[in-house]
């Protein structure tokens, strides 16, 4: 019966467990061979190279300014979604319906394509007839050039980023808070205690946990940005605001450098996994128990 058992269960994630193996697990084996190689991406000829893509990779300047971009990205989105998220779950953390109703409020631009928000939002901030603007206009301020640079580029985008996802981290954020047992609130509130001393002393701390998932949540979807960069700037003008996944896209299908472009990948993924683990080490340095 038991081996029966076992059978029955296999069969059902043997499906999930084939489709993972196919395009998650056999893709990264892949990538790590092929970053040793000089493989175009056509046809099966090419030769083992060792560490020329990587020694190359790190010689190009082009690499490094896609680098600075990613992290551009990644802080301003991780700050902007740990601090609005907690700020606007302390906020919704109660049981009206009006809270309800903001949360779900909240969450509907999480549910909204990358790419429809990208489209969206580059006719919003254009220079000329864009919503925000023409807004502008109305009130006698001048018109706004969300394209004026480079770096005004990246941080737009970046804000664009976390108005479609805010919505997941306040939700996480929310689960977190009604995980604090309302005792504890209840005892400093007899001791005196006010609002933002109960916030600081008693919620932050007992938010590590939910914390911690968001940080690497927003740090690993910082560096690994590609949607809206892509349709919103096509990362020009001349390769200015390429992250480094759209620079290695780039390298892969318009170079024919698919073993270069490997090789970038696999930085990334390795600094993706180096902030992950120092993030969990950290998280587990302060956790709070209760």
């Amino acid at each position: 019966m038991k081996v029966k058992k076992h059978l029955f269960d296999f069969a059902f994630l043997a499906p999930g467990f084939g489709i993972f193996i196919i395009f998650m697990v056999i893709p990264l084996i892949l990538l790590f061979y092929y970053a040793f190689t000089n493989w175009t991406g056509l046809g099966t000829d090419y030769d083992i190279v060792g560490f020329d893509n990587f020694r190359l990779l790190f010689q190009d300047s082009r690499f490094f300014n896609a680098m600075r971009v990613t992290l551009i990205v990644m802080v301003t989105t991780t700050l902007i979604y740990n601090v609005f998220g907690i700020i606007l779950a302390a906020l919704l953390n109660d049981r009206s319906r009006i809270s309800a109703f903001s949360r779900s409020a909240y969450f509907v631009p999480a549910v909204m394509s990358a790419v429809v928000v990208a489209f969206m939002w580059t006719y919003m901030i254009q220079y000329n007839g864009g919503v925000i603007n023409t807004v502008y206009s109305w009130f006698g301020m001048d018109p706004v050039n969300f394209y004026e640079t480079p770096t005004r580029i990246v941080l737009m985008v970046s804000v664009i980023i976390c108005w479609n996802s805010l919505g997941i981290f306040i939700i996480i954020y929310t689960a977190t808070f009604s995980t604090i047992p309302p005792e504890i609130h209840e005892a400093a509130k007899v001791d005196g205690t006010g609002w933002f001393t109960r916030f600081c002393k008693i919620d932050f701390p007992l938010l590590v946990p939910g914390l911690t998932i968001c940080s690497i949540l927003a740090v690993a979807g910082g560096l690994r940005q590609f949607d809206h960069i892509r349709v919103m700037t096509g990362g020009g003008p001349a390769g200015t605001t390429q992250t480094v996944t759209l620079f290695a896209v780039s390298m892969a299908f318009e170079r024919s450098r698919r073993g270069f472009s490997s090789a970038a990948i696999i930085i990334l993924f390795i600094l993706i996994v180096i902030l992950t683990l120092i993030q969990l080490k950290v998280s587990k340095m302060n956790e709070v128990e209760y």
